[in-house]
């Protein structure tokens, strides 16, 4: 086995979180056009798609349903490289593709064999019979009639490829060549064996088949290269679609010892999934780069740890194992210089839930992901439902308030906020200068927990609170089950305050409501009304979305204009469903405030499982009006619940922050903390950056300003009842 060492620090780019293919089976990456950029090639279910990284453009070369086998070739020799893809469209097919005007397109498509005998799991490209022009190897997997070809293009290349068959009935996939007997001839490797061409040659009839690695399952990567260091090149292999994939070195022996012919040297056992494998020689020292999937084969597993590996030796002896990436899983990925910096990066794809990515090494620790974390509580009594920030003893600082609690900024004491079951908001409603805190009270005839919640609202306010002297007044009782939103901004005219409410029952026709803030504030109840018939319950944000003057507020995928005489007229910004949190910033730098939100999916039924969803924005257009606006997906993670927006590095760029949330597997949710930051500054490409992973968050992860200039992460969960947390800058 090799040691491991993990001083090189990666980041993770996501180039498209949400592109329009599923299933992402195909990758390759090659300067298509000339222009000096690489780009790279991806296929799924729908289509057949280029990215750009450097510049972060990407397009659609051709629709249809595209398989793992992808190859860049200059087919017809005019010196561009052009596109050879295994496709499904009502029947296993090979087609190249050529463009008419550059990466861009239009691309042309013609059919190297519309009728294949099994799903084009690879293909490649390699002088097979020396005549000076490559063939088209191809493996036909998963079907009843698996099979190993090589394609010989004609004179016109544009009609279909006489096919000759290698081998028929063996199923196996991760194909290579090489010439592994030193005779001037490449063998073809498939699986866990290699093939020899008969003595008439590479189309003369059926080829030897002999197995090199004996212990290994059949769906496999492979590749060759001298890694040992010899005259003829090694065989590297890993099994593809396992929990348990090995990943050894046979070492070729052809010549020394024919009766054992492969040597083979164990370099991991413990591989999960592992489909991405490339070796070569530089340098003086043989490389290795292996990927796990985050979820593969045919099994509800998703694999959280998954890692990127980079092997190492001057000898092919004794390796040095590198962890280049732990916690994204990719599939197909290709090691490359894709920003011509003369270092490798990797690009790559996630397979079952598609996006596109990058992994590009670091000089120095991620700071975005430097923070310390600290139980600021063990022991809460309760779920809470919301936890902010705010200073509540008045020394300057901000302390954290959650449920019926309120925690000091210095020590981190916990003191309760008596007649208080759930902390939902603060302001300043009596002019005083010292933020009061929006509540609701305990329903009376409940034990705590769930059933406890309820819509009796008051405001309490902070006269002694280490000492637990407080002031409560009641406003009133909303017509909902209990607050999922609240906020006070003043929104109506004169610029008077107003208390907004959603309920976690919106969908049973309890809409949002106003509530007028008195004069005398603690003269209740305050008057209530509809805020808008939406069917929205979660977070509210008040805004000038228009820059007219007035605060806005947004709601979800809705915005509420504020029409100025206390009414607010709902526009459907989107189509965005099951919006959980919400933010409003301007992303993309164009002096315009768009919608950043995160969506829920929890299946509560017999499943219990929380899906992945969304992380998004809304582009705003300029006029708020024109709609719908575009939306755009930063990341796609396990139901997230928790939002907030901040400039946590001091570079003048928003960051946005996002928990995970998962309601059924209490204590062991493998619950991630986010941060992502732009790499592109449109907003359409972002950096990921893991915080932490092992706690749940519910309408968590938010922003504490925890010392002049020094910003920590504040969150709670649903589950989790217990923990409060705090991350702190390292």
């Amino acid at each position: 086995m090799a040691r491991t060492r993990t001083e090189e620090f990666w980041e993770l780019t996501i180039l498209d979180a949400d592109p329009p293919a599923g299933g992402l089976g195909s990758c390759a990456a090659a300067d298509i056009d000339g222009d000096g950029h690489v780009e790279m090639v991806i296929g799924g279910g729908g289509a057949l798609l280029w990215y750009r990284p450097a510049t972060f453009e990407r397009g659609v070369i051709a629709e249809g349903r595209f398989v793992v086998g992808l190859a860049t070739e200059d087919v017809d020799g005019d010196g561009c490289l052009e596109i050879v893809s295994g496709m499904e469209d009502g029947g296993s097919q090979i087609a190249w593709f050529k463009s008419r005007g550059g990466i861009v397109g239009p691309w042309d498509r013609h059919m190297v064999d519309g009728a294949c005998t099994g799903s084009p799991h690879d293909v490649l490209f390699a002088d097979m019979d020396g005549d000076g022009r490559n063939e088209l190897v191809a493996v036909a997997a998963y079907s009843d009639t698996p099979g190993l070809f090589i394609y010989k293009p004609g004179a016109d290349l544009t009609a279909p490829w006489p096919r000759h068959t290698v081998q028929a009935g063996y199923f196996a996939d991760g194909t290579s060549v090489a010439d592994l007997d030193g005779d001037g001839r490449l063998e073809i490797i498939s699986g866990p064996a290699w093939y020899h061409a008969p003595p008439g040659g590479a189309f003369s009839g059926l080829w030897e088949r002999r197995v090199f690695a004996p212990n290994f399952r059949e769906m496999c990567r492979t590749s060759c290269a001298r890694v040992t260091g010899s005259a003829r090149p090694d065989i590297v292999i890993s099994e593809a679609e396992y929990l348990d994939g090995l990943l050894s070195v046979f070492e070729n022996r052809l010549l020394e010892d024919p009766r054992e012919p492969w040597a083979e040297l164990r370099l991991a056992d413990d591989l999960q999934y592992a489909h991405s494998l490339r070796a070569w020689r530089q340098g003086g020292r043989a490389h290795i780069f292996v990927a796990e999937m985050a979820a593969g084969g045919w099994v509800d597993f998703y694999n959280y740890d998954a890692r990127l590996l980079h092997f190492s030796a001057s000898n092919g002896r004794k390796w040095d194992r590198q962890l280049i990436y732990r916690g994204c899983g990719t599939h197909e990925a290709l090691p490359c210089d894709v920003d011509g910096d003369g270092q490798w990066e990797v690009v790559g794809k996630e397979w079952k839930f598609p996006k596109v990515h990058v992994f590009k090494p670091r000089h120095a620790p991620d700071p975005l992901a430097r923070f310390r974390h600290r139980m600021l509580d063990r022991d809460k009594p309760y779920t809470a439902t919301d936890i902010f920030a705010c200073d509540v003893d008045g020394d300057g600082r901000q302390d954290v308030v959650c449920g019926g609690w309120w925690y000091r900024n210095s020590d981190w004491r916990r003191f309760e906020i008596p007649g208080v079951y759930q902390a939902h908001c603060a302001y300043d409603l009596d002019g005083d200068g010292r933020q009061e805190i929006i509540a609701t009270r305990r329903r009376s005839d409940a034990e705590p927990g769930y059933a406890s919640l309820c819509s009796d609202l008051c405001w309490v306010k902070p006269l002694d609170p280490v000492a637990g002297r407080w002031e409560e007044h009641s406003i009133g009782t909303g017509s909902g089950d209990w607050p999922h939103a609240a906020l006070v901004a003043p929104l109506l005219p004169g610029g008077r305050p107003a208390l907004v409410v959603g309920y976690h029952s919106a969908s049973q026709n309890h809409f949002p409501e106003l509530f007028e803030v008195p004069a005398r504030p603690a003269k209740g109840p305050w008057p209530r009304r509809v805020l808008a018939e939406i069917p929205y319950g979660e977070e509210i944000v008040a805004c000038d979305l228009e820059g007219g003057g007035r605060l806005d507020l947004v709601a979800g995928p809705w915005w509420l204009e504020n029409r100025g005489d206390g009414t607010f007229e709902p526009r459907k910004l989107g189509e965005a469903r099951s919006v959980a949190r919400v933010r409003v910033t301007d992303l993309n730098g164009d002096g315009h405030l768009d919608v950043l939100y995160v969506v829920e999916d929890v299946d509560w039924g017999p499943a219990k499982v929380a899906r992945f969803a969304p992380v998004a924005w809304l582009e705003n257009p300029g006029d708020p009006r024109r709609v719908p606006w575009a939306v755009h997906v930063i990341d796609k993670v396990r139901s997230p619940h928790s939002l907030d927006v901040a400039d946590l590095d001091g570079d003048g760029e928003p960051e946005v922050i996002v928990g995970e949330h998962d309601p059924f597997l209490p204590y062991r949710k493998r619950c991630r903390l986010f941060v992502y930051k732009k790499a592109d500054p449109r907003g359409r490409a972002w950096t990921r950056h893991l915080v932490d992973g092992r706690f749940e968050h519910h309408d968590g992860t938010r922003v504490i300003e925890l010392a002049p200039g020094r910003l920590g992460i504040i969150s709670h969960g649903w589950q989790d009842t217990r923990y409060v947390h705090l991350w702190e800058p390292r």
